[in-house]
């Protein structure tokens, strides 16, 4: 009897070991290598930067919670062209969407904006390669790019340019000159304080540089966007988390710690801005294991219309302790249709305390009027606002 009440109470506590692992979210290693740090905000008491992206098809959905909460608005995006001069017009009759609500942005009021940075992209993958090449072109785009940030009386510029599949030498060595001559006319430009600098690039610049030489760029950038968002595809065979702190080595070739362990042993841990989704991903599956085949290509699904998914109780919500992030199985009639992987407050909270601890800079959130405007997204801005509580 006294044997199988001990078997009893050893299972009951086993029970209860395993509920409250799967349950609560576990901590996250103090930094990227596991090593305590103090705080930024203990060392150089400054804040951290909360860049929010707001692309121009969200400006109108974008709430007076998330212009309160973030530090930096990020204008998303204007587009160069080959030649390196700002592109405009689609065709003769239509105007490029980004340019026609920038103009917009410049008529409007903007008393109430938090300091702007404009974000700037090559118009596709030929005029990267063409602006970065040719010295007249590149000159043509700081140019073009300076001409703007004074137009908009704007405070900071990002410079988004992504290439796909790997570059040659030569154009991660022109995109490095074309950097530091960026950074030298910014100095030189008529504004009162100079412009800051910042980089957008993929989680994984540091281990597959494309054309990002980190090391070499690091003295010109004021922040470095590491876009850590995209780690499952929307065409994957398989379904997967979109932004995993941990996995990589035994589920993932990739996850947040190790990028941004190997990201800080370039750059300055404090220009690291971390990125945060305000999105997801769907994909049809037939059964609800997790990391299932996946029967379709996958499509955004953001936070706020994930909200309306759970207010409309047709997902099961479940936590993936692999990823540390959240998913959901959808089922219709009983049967298992989709499963979606996003962030909610506890991953979120997670990603920052990596900031806090990590000695980050902050964070950029891709992107503003994604998360919606009701009871959780009221969750996550006061998450994210504690980042500056502290």
């Amino acid at each position: 009897m006294n044997k199988r009440r001990l078997l009893l109470l050893s299972f009951l506590f086993f029970l209860f070991s395993f509920l409250i692992y799967v349950v609560i979210p576990p901590r996250i290693p103090l930094s990227p290598l596991g090593i305590p740090s103090p705080t930024r905000n203990t060392e150089y008491n400054i804040r951290y930067t909360i860049l929010g992206f707001a692309p121009y098809w969200n400006r109108t959905k974008i709430s007076k919670e998330a212009m309160d909460s973030i530090t930096d608005y990020a204008y998303f995006a204007l587009l160069l062209d080959s030649k390196g001069k700002l592109y405009t017009h689609v065709n003769r009759r239509e105007q490029e969407p980004g340019y026609t609500n920038y103009l917009r942005l410049l008529s409007e009021p903007r008393t109430d904006y938090p300091p702007i940075t404009l974000t700037f992209m090559p118009e596709s993958q030929a005029a990267l390669t063409s602006i970065l090449n040719n010295s007249v072109y590149r000159n043509q785009a700081i140019s073009t790019v300076s001409s703007l940030l004074q137009e908009a009386s704007a405070s900071g510029v990002n410079i988004d340019f992504e290439p796909l599949g790997d570059t040659p030498p030569s154009l991660r060595d022109n995109f490095t000159t074309f950097v530091k001559d960026l950074r030298a006319s910014l100095k030189l430009s008529d504004q009162n304080v100079t412009p800051n600098l910042s980089l957008s690039v993929y989680p994984s610049a540091a281990s597959r540089p494309r054309i990002w030489d980190l090391a070499s760029l690091d003295p010109y950038l004021d922040s470095l966007v590491v876009m850590t968002y995209d780690y499952t595809l929307p065409g994957s065979s398989s379904v997967g988390p979109n932004s995993p702190l941990r996995g990589a080595g035994s589920l993932f070739e990739h996850d947040i710690v190790k990028n941004i362990a190997e990201i800080t042993a370039l750059v300055d841990s404090h220009k690291i801005l971390l990125g945060i989704p305000f999105y997801g991903y769907e994909w049809d599956v037939e059964t609800s294991e997790k990391y299932a085949p996946s029967e379709s290509r996958g499509s955004v699904a953001s936070l706020e219309r994930i909200d309306q998914m759970i207010k409309d109780k047709t997902l099961e919500l479940l936590w993936d302790r692999s990823s540390l992030t959240p998913y959901a199985v959808k089922r219709e009639n009983g049967e298992v249709v989709s499963q979606i992987y996003y962030e909610n407050v506890d991953s979120i909270r997670l990603k920052l305390e990596l900031v806090t601890q990590a000695n980050l800079g902050g964070i950029a959130i891709w992107a503003l009027g994604y998360e919606g405007n009701n009871s959780q997204s009221n969750q996550i801005w006061q998450t994210i606002q504690t980042l500056n509580e502290q």
